[in-house]
């Protein structure tokens, strides 16, 4: 007893102070009770546990501060990836935003089978393609294949603007982008005085909405409108980009328009008023330098200027080098590429789909113009189908992609185009160029009925061009699939029903031309139909007619022959250009007269007096006068040597294109389409069946001894 006395009245002394911790236990720190700090403490002693010291436990690891430059990059990143869902980051920081309560659902990008691409294509965002996002929606998009190498050399220098897109700048400062090469001095300091009126301009724009727009829907009316508008309000601080796209509405607009329409409202000559504004979008065009542009409106204005060119106002064969540089700007911008692997927002989606496809039909009929022939399979793309809405369901902040609608919308038009060259390109890549059969054709063609055309109501004018169209891309498909033969021995192959399906396709595309020629509720879509001749079925046909003499299709085609000259000799275009009797047009009136002849050595036989239709009379005076005045020339003098050289470089070039292409190609077909299969219809294929020196498309006559001249 005395001892525990001792020892409890002992001071807190030796080995007592050496049993006192400096630190409470580890179960009085969790409890956060306070602690006798003896050893064992009198809690731990209590529950009978173990009483453990704090500083018995492994020291805790101090976390690493991050670098600044090294957490920067990291906001920038999450920012990035926040931006791409669709957040505000500017209304977040400023804390007055709205915290989305949903985020869209992640969007995965893999290879579509119906995308007309190569298998196996991947994504690469290169910096050009990060350049043109941020240009139209200040969105950056990180989720490269390699790291951006701007990015690492801009650094951590966000206050700095000295570093900030270090490799854009330096190739801005670069003197030159080589736009002279195709538009030389033609720039010139102010560009206010080529802008009509602020009247003319709202005019000339609700010509392009009427006219143009529902034909090629590259543009969202309600927001360009309002672009517009502002424009209008001071010319002189328009933007470089809004500039050339307002250039490139009204050279369309004027182009859409008649002659008189655009004497009433101008008072001027229409050729001269759209020369005007092909050359004000030019000269923007140079100011904006849109060969190293990434502007998404620039290249719209771009591809306006080019439509505006279609009715041989521009060369084709130089319209065509400039529809293939669209089509690079455009690859360079990443248009093909769907912009959901980019994670870009559903109205930038949307508006690049729409462009890109425009501007592959767009380079397709150049091509197909300027002796080429369909030139999608040279390209490579992934970019889907634009969607089948309307204007109003689009909005540049939407966050949720548009829920398509069933029927008809305004994409009417343009989306049959697309869907007849997906099917072409679908097909094709599996079956090979000729391989396509009737099944395939008439399964395409009640999807076609039922997913588009049975909503259609021919009262109103842009159904009833779509419906026309797409029964002509029909008909199309149907020639395309025997027309290849025509080339070959296997013509000879062909049986009588055969060779009558091909008749009737032919005929029957010539006669939905006739009827949209001179259906005056489209009257404002004149400008498309006129420049979109189906020539092929129109040469079949008369070199057809020269062994089909008699007969009930023979009679019918011959009169619908008759109805659609006449029909376009008294059109506007053909009123302007009937004084122009060019080789081409002097070569298809030979065929046509030969294949008469062949019909009235065959009549003679039933009837001894056949009447001579008043066009086949026309010909022969028009080929007599050019004969006669060949002869004369010949006389005088031979032709200029310079002439002949010129025709042969152009007949060389198209030589290879008899050659089946390397690689795996992409065939198309659409409403204006003038060759079915690029590696067998060419300009060669045409010549030969008139018969015309290949110099004569240089303007350059033919000899007398050979051409159309001979029987």
């Amino acid at each position: 007893m005395s001892t525990t006395g001792d020892n409890r009245s002992r001071s807190p002394s030796g080995t007592d102070t050496q049993s006192r911790k400096k630190h409470p236990c580890v179960l009085c720190q969790q409890r956060k009770v306070k602690c006798d700090r003896n050893d064992p403490c009198q809690n731990c002693t209590k529950a009978r546990i173990e009483c453990i010291p704090a500083s018995a436990l492994p020291p805790r690891r101090r976390k690493k501060r991050f670098p600044e430059a090294e957490l920067l990059a990291r906001l920038r990143k999450y920012e990035e990836h926040l931006k791409a869902y669709g957040a505000d980051i500017d209304a977040i920081n400023r804390e007055d935003g709205p915290v989305p309560s949903k985020l869209p659902p992640e969007i995965k990008h893999s290879h579509d089978p119906h995308n007309c691409s190569r298998p196996g294509i991947e994504t690469v965002k290169p910096l050009s393609v990060r350049r043109s996002l941020k240009h139209v929606e200040k969105l950056e998009i990180n989720n490269f294949k390699f790291q951006d190498a701007e990015e690492l050399l801009q650094g951590s220098s966000d206050d700095d603007e000295t570093f900030q897109s270090p490799i854009t700048k330096t190739y801005d400062a670069i003197g030159s982008d080589a736009s002279d090469l195709l538009f030389p001095t033609e720039a010139t300091g102010n560009s206010t005085d080529l802008h009509p009126s602020p009247m003319h301009i709202f005019r000339l724009w609700q010509n392009f909405i009427d006219n143009v727009n529902p034909l090629i829907k590259i543009l969202h009316a309600p927001t360009v409108q309002q672009q517009i508008l502002d424009a209008t309000a001071d010319l002189g601080k328009v933007s470089k980009g809004t500039e050339v796209l307002m250039f490139g509405i009204y050279a369309t607009a004027i182009m859409s328009m008649t002659d008189a329409e655009v004497e009433s409202m101008f008072g001027e000559e229409k050729p001269k008023l759209l020369a005007h504004y092909q050359s004000g979008c030019r000269q923007a065009l140079l100011r904006a330098g849109f060969l190293r542009s990434s502007d998404m409106t620039i290249l719209q204005g771009f591809l306006l200027y080019l439509l505006s060119g279609l009715n041989f106002s521009i060369d084709p064969r130089a319209l065509f080098c400039l529809t293939g540089i669209s089509i690079r700007i455009a690859q360079r911008m990443g248009l093909n590429v769907d912009g959901t692997a980019y994670g870009l927002l559903p109205f930038e989606v949307e508006m690049r789909r729409r462009l890109w496809w425009q501007l592959l039909l767009l380079d397709t009929r150049v091509g197909e113009l300027s002796g080429y022939g369909p030139s999608l399979h040279m390209h490579m793309w992934t970019t889907k189908l634009p969607s089948n809405v309307n204007d109003s369901s689009l909005f540049p902040d939407m966050r949720e992609p548009p829920s398509e609608h069933p029927g008809s919308t305004e994409m009417l038009f343009a989306l049959l185009r697309c869907e007849v060259a997906q099917f072409l390109c679908q097909t094709r890549r599996m079956c090979g160029p000729s391989e396509m059969d009737d099944a395939a054709i008439d399964a395409f063609e009640a999807m076609l009925q039922e997913k588009y055309l049975r909503y259609c109501d021919t009262q109103v004018p842009i159904h009833y061009i779509s419906s026309a169209m797409a029964r002509s891309s029909i008909f199309k498909l149907r020639m395309g699939t025997h027309h290849p033969s025509l080339m070959s021995s296997k013509s000879k192959e062909m049986s009588e029903q055969e060779l009558d399906r091909l008749f009737n396709s032919s005929l029957a595309m010539l006669e939905n031309h006739y009827n949209l020629m001179g259906a005056k509720s489209i009257s404002r879509f004149s400008w498309h139909i006129y420049t979109n001749f189906p020539f092929p079925a129109y040469v079949y046909l008369i070199c057809a007619l020269r062994y089909r003499t008699t007969g009930e299709l023979a009679d019918r085609a011959w009169k619908q022959l008759e109805a659609s000259i006449d029909r376009r000799s008294k059109s506007e275009m053909g009123k302007r250009h009937g004084h122009q009797e060019t080789t081409l047009h002097m070569a298809m009136a030979n065929l046509t007269v030969k294949s008469w002849e062949a019909r009235e050595s065959a009549l003679r036989e039933l009837q001894p007096e056949t009447p001579t239709p008043k066009f086949i009379q026309q010909f022969r005076e028009k080929l007599a006068s050019r004969k006669s005045s060949n002869s004369a020339t010949q006389s005088d003098a031979s032709p200029p040597e310079i002439g002949n050289q010129v025709g042969n470089q152009f007949e060389d070039a198209y030589q290879w294109l008899n050659q089946q292409p390397p690689f795996e190609t992409q065939s198309f077909d659409q409403s204006n389409i003038l060759m079915p299969d690029s590696s067998t219809m060419d300009w060669s294929f045409w010549n030969g069946i008139g018969q015309v020196p290949v110099s004569d498309f240089d303007n350059t006559l033919p000899n007398p001894g050979q051409g159309f001249y001979q029987s």
